[in-house]
């Protein structure tokens, strides 16, 4: 299954690129309870994420809920979300 880019963009987003998607997911502390493994696999989906994002193509994996924390990456820090939602099993 794949889920379509939210294609309903802002004027200006402050990321730009992967290098700045990358400083984004890096500020969120990783959650009580996650272990270092659990929470590198987490930013590493964050990251597919935006990189789906920037080269316009839907993203090609599946997302079940995981961490609140986790959608928090995948918006901007201006809170638009780069996926459609309701395409996210368990969000909506």
């Amino acid at each position: 299954m794949s889920i379509p880019l939210n294609t309903l963009r802002p004027n200006s987003i402050s990321i730009n690129n992967l290098v700045e998607a990358r400083l984004w997911i890096d500020s969120f502390p990783r959650p009580l309870g996650f272990s270092p493994y659990a929470w590198s696999s987490t930013k590493r989906i964050a990251l597919e994420v935006w990189k789906s994002f920037f080269t316009g193509q839907k993203f090609n994996r599946t997302l079940n809920f995981m961490h609140p924390t986790f959608y928090s990456m995948i918006r901007t820090p201006e809170g638009f979300p780069i996926l459609k939602e309701k395409s996210i099993r368990g969000l909506c």
